[in-house]
């Protein structure tokens, strides 16, 4: 979950704005995330699992499709230029080998590398006006962004909102785009590559022989993943049970009383957030924990952790090392 750069860091010492609460849920919706230092734990890819895939069909046009909201979008002809308003999106998009057609993202996305040269429309809220400037024949979108695409809906604009909350979610994400950009061949190999990773993976975190408790951090003030989230669900394929599994939301904030009460066999910290371990376990509140006592509270790169798109699996494999180790 990488936030601006000119974003306020969250404090477990204050009690967050109100907006500073929602872009945490806007931001890890679109999955976004930075990097520790070497003085502490650290748990990062090892290597890129998904590259971009050259493999692209022609497709058959039109085409029409169902994004997230449960919208059927009909898409006329072979898109060339594509708007994407979220990294996990973009990510996707690249995958696919669709990525010398994105013509405008946003100034979060930052992978892969080609990114950085692709005109920038907005943040986690993305530039109408800059968007319709780019004359795009298919935007993709996420759940928040309606407002500020509805005047290229109007306009007959194809917009699919997609918004992945589960592994089997962005497999589906990934079969839609992939249709409508005309790859869903590549879209179709793409899936089965993932599916056999995470398979793989979660296989090898059951074998390890223990099921740690775990919190997982989004910010320093608590605020974590519950029920319907990915990120909930990568946990459980992690061969670990996520402490908060039985919050009411899929993203909400735990209170330190209740984070003492769970006393979680291991905590995951965001590199975003946190540049070393040691700003969590000098807090007196926390000196008890068993993660704290036992030394097994982590930074981890949650930018790909966090992200819905074709880096999942790589995802879970950062989230199984930390807790199993001697296994990855």
């Amino acid at each position: 979950m990488r936030a601006p750069s000119r974003q306020p860091r969250f404090s477990l010492l204050q009690e967050p704005h109100a907006l500073l609460v929602l872009l945490v849920v806007l931001l890890l919706t679109i999955g976004l995330v930075g990097c520790g230092d070497t003085t502490t734990t650290t748990v990062a890819p090892t290597t890129s699992t998904t590259e971009a895939s050259e493999a692209t069909d022609a497709g058959t046009f039109p085409v029409t499709v169902t994004d997230d909201a449960g919208t059927e979008v009909t898409v006329t002809a072979s898109p060339e230029r594509i708007v994407s308003t979220s990294p996990a999106n973009t990510e996707i998009l690249f995958a696919l080998g669709a990525g010398d057609r994105v013509v405008a993202v946003t100034s979060l996305d930052d992978y892969p590398p080609e990114v950085a040269d692709i005109e920038k429309i907005g943040d986690f809220q993305p530039n109408t006006e800059a968007i319709i400037a780019m004359s795009p024949d298919l935007v993709v979108g996420y759940s928040g962004n309606e407002e500020a695409l509805q005047p290229l809906v109007d306009a007959g604009v194809p917009v699919l909102m997609m918004n992945a909350a589960s592994v089997e979610g962005i497999y589906t994400d990934i079969s839609t785009i992939g249709a409508a950009v005309g790859a869903a061949a590549a879209a179709e190999a793409l899936i089965a590559d993932l599916r056999a990773e995470i398979e793989g993976i979660a296989n090898s975190a059951g074998e390890a022989g223990e099921k740690p408790t775990v919190f997982y951090a989004l910010d320093d003030t608590l605020w974590t993943v519950g029920p319907g989230s990915f990120v909930d669900e990568l946990i459980s394929l992690a061969g670990a049970t996520n402490v908060a599994a039985a919050g009411p939301n899929p993203y909400f904030q735990y209170t330190p009383e209740e984070l003492v009460a769970a006393d979680p066999d291991a905590v995951l910290l965001p590199m975003t957030v946190f540049s070393t371990t040691e700003a969590f376990s000098a807090d007196p509140r926390f000196a008890t924990l068993r993660a704290v006592t036992e030394g097994r509270v982590y930074l981890i790169d949650d930018a790909t952790v966090t992200r819905p798109g074709p880096r999942v699996g790589e995802g879970l494999r950062i989230v199984a090392a930390a807790l199993h180790p001697d296994v990855f």
